[in-house]
């Protein structure tokens, strides 16, 4: 899927797959999660807003079920 860049502290990129109803976010510690039944008009309202991460915490993170794809990566110190 792809991504597009974000530009908040704690979300790198996300997608969206239409078909599918999946939103891929990236965080900035590189965990990738997918969350399932997304409406467009969500997708399309997290991508205008202007405060892109207190969006998805208020209307994307507890409401859709969530699948972690990647995990964050580790630190090897």
């Amino acid at each position: 899927m792809k991504r597009h860049p974000l530009s908040c502290r704690a979300l790198r990129a996300a997608g969206y797959d239409p078909n599918s109803s999946v939103l891929e976010l990236e965080h900035s510690n590189g965990r990738v999660e997918q969350y399932l039944g997304v409406p467009p008009k969500t997708w399309q309202a997290f991508l205008m807003s202007h405060e892109q991460e207190h969006y998805f915490r208020e209307h994307i993170a507890n409401s859709y079920l969530k699948i972690t794809v990647e995990q964050a990566n580790r630190s090897r110190f």
